[in-house]
């Protein structure tokens, strides 16, 4: 997959050129990184192929909520960088009292529960982590499933809060 990142002057030339790669096989997929509602549609009726998928900050305090739906309803994939609040910032969020008491319930992580609930939004989460227990963690998300009530919490913590200036 290759990545056009932000909304630019010459963004569509650029993704049709990266198009063309596409038709001779060189690259599988195209995708959009940091994108939003108020660009997309006009970019959309300017290009030859949907984008496969945007890849945009998300975490529960900066939850997209009306990007999240919109892109799905366009059939494009949301992939959240970011997915556990960011550099300066993850602790914060492993923390978070709402956090810690759900994945007390589950017997889980913090972490394991930030990525269940991207999960269950549908939105794909890239964790970034060289740690090998820590990957091993981040993979071992479906043996549990959030509730309504678990994921109407997490909802509640969304605070319009972005971790970087994209």
């Amino acid at each position: 997959m290759m990545l056009l990142h932000h909304s630019a002057a010459n963004d569509v030339k650029a993704y049709l050129a990266i198009e063309k790669f596409a038709e001779r096989g060189k690259i599988r997929s195209i995708g959009l990184s940091n994108w939003y509602i108020e660009e997309i549609d006009d970019f959309i009726a300017k290009v030859n192929v949907t984008p496969a998928l945007i890849q945009n900050e998300i975490h529960p305090y900066y939850q997209e909520k009306t990007v999240v739906p919109y892109m799905h309803n366009l059939g494009i994939v949301i992939q959240a960088w970011y997915p556990l609040g960011g550099r300066g910032h993850t602790g914060a969020l492993l923390s978070d009292g709402t956090i810690t008491k759900i994945a007390g319930n589950h017997g889980v992580s913090s972490a394991q529960v930030i990525l269940r609930w991207h999960l269950q939004r549908g939105v794909v989460a890239i964790p970034g982590s060289g740690n090998p227990e820590h990957i091993l963690e981040n993979i071992s998300l479906f043996d549990f499933e959030l509730t309504e009530a678990e994921m109407n919490a997490i909802a509640a913590l969304d605070r319009n809060e972005k971790h970087d200036w994209y």
